[in-house]
């Protein structure tokens, strides 16, 4: 009886604490023992969705824990999905921008390659934009851009979002890197926030709305119940499903935060191979010279290891750089993700190669630039600055962007 009287006095005073995003409407969140994704909060709660005219914004990784797809449980529940929006790499991650779903006969609106923003006409048949995505916590992954125009689309025509929280892959806590400046801003760079931004899909959601939009999107957040900012995504037993063509496994979004600036550059991140963005490397690399450098810097959480590897397998569209050529290079051995300091580590791997490879190039477009959110990262390897310069030059205005942060956060 006491443990009943207890378990009664948790949940009003959990359902008392108000939050900045709600939850169908709501500002509060259940004191749930069990962990439940975003989704599977919403679909406890598909009443509310009746009389709705729904479009989700989904892909391949919008499922509950059993790997149920988001669009089935709300179609099988009888919701009224009349139209699906899919991001890049397509409804099913497989690059397949078909206009109907297969499953389901839904019609699919592409928001890639050259239209990027559901527009007026795409929405004049929905109440509400469901959006239920994983990301990987990096400002150049383009789900976070898909996002942003979700949001500005939803208030430019006065249409409700709502979005489905899921969990953080890489360290919740974290945040790293240069702010994107005005004049750099592209697809793969269009949140005001820095390269790692240490948000969940929902809490970066609040905080475009708030501080992009003024609040004038009809968002609200769908929290996950369970989660804390110190939770493994490991420890979650979720069904894995890659992201993107190259995101193989939880492993490779945390380096993806360190070795995606080298799509800047002619060398090798390690696509085409069975460790996508753990390995970076070239024919040309000394790969024991730069290991070592790296090791002498004394990063917490990460071992440089000495490898060879062959892009050999096309996995999108194009394929890989140095494709079927032996690659000299160096995997990322992340030992502790919490210890890990990706974005430092990603100047630090340029400069080694800047440094030590004279084969080493920028691309001739500085696509660097795009992905660094601006052109200091670049002018300063060049200059011969080491990666404590280099992150001192950002902290100004991570420290800012951080105390902004901290008034989005959903979960402690």
């Amino acid at each position: 009886m006491f443990l009943k009287f207890l378990l009664i006095g948790a949940f009003f005073f959990f359902s008392s604490i108000n939050c900045q995003s709600s939850t169908l409407g709501t500002a509060q969140k259940a004191a749930y023992s069990k962990f439940r994704l975003g989704n599977e909060v919403l679909l406890e709660r598909s009443a509310d969705l009746k009389d709705k005219r729904i479009g989700v914004l989904t892909n391949q990784t919008g499922i509950l824990h059993d790997g149920t797809h988001i669009i089935d449980a709300l179609v099988s529940r009888g919701v009224n999905v009349v139209k699906i929006f899919s991001p890049e790499h397509g409804i099913r991650g497989d690059e397949n921008y078909s206009d109907t779903d297969e499953k389901t006969g839904i019609p699919i609106v592409s928001l890639y390659n050259g239209k990027v923003k559901p527009s007026g006409s795409d929405l004049a048949d929905i109440d509400l934009i469901i959006y239920d995505i994983q990301d990987v916590g990096a400002r150049f992954y383009t789900y976070t851009s898909t996002l942003y125009y979700a949001i500005e689309a939803a208030a430019e025509n006065g249409k409700q979002i709502w979005v489905c929280d899921r969990p953080m892959i890489t360290n919740a806590g974290y945040t790293s890197g240069f702010m994107l400046e005005a004049g750099y801003e592209s697809f793969v760079g269009k949140i005001p926030a820095p390269q790692a931004y240490g948000m969940t899909c929902g809490e970066l959601a609040s905080y475009l709305n708030t501080e992009v939009f003024g609040s004038s999107s009809k968002l609200d957040v769908i929290m996950m119940d369970g989660y804390t900012r110190s939770t493994d995504y490991n420890s979650l037993k979720l069904t894995w499903v890659k992201p993107s063509p190259s995101m193989f496994y939880p492993s490779t979004a945390v380096c993806y935060l360190a070795n995606c600036l080298l799509e800047g550059t002619n060398v090798s991140e390690g696509r085409g191979t069975d460790k996508p963005f753990e390995y970076f490397g070239a024919p040309w690399v000394n790969a024991q010279q730069i290991a070592d450098e790296l090791n002498s810097q004394n990063f917490e959480g990460v071992r440089f290891e000495a490898v060879t590897f062959t892009p050999s397998e096309k996995i999108s569209a194009y394929p890989p750089k140095f494709f079927n050529k032996e690659c000299s290079g160096v995997y990322l051995n992340v030992t502790d993700r919490n210890l890990f300091r990706p974005v430092k580590c990603g100047a630090a791997i340029l400069i080694a190669l800047y440094r030590f490879c004279p084969q080493f190039k920028f691309n001739k477009d500085n696509f660097i630039d795009k992905l660094a959110g601006t052109d200091k990262l670049r002018k300063m390897i060049i200059a011969g600055k080491t990666a404590d310069e280099i992150e001192s030059e950002w902290m100004n205005e991570l420290n800012a962007f951080d105390e902004v942060r901290s008034r989005f956060l959903l979960y402690k």
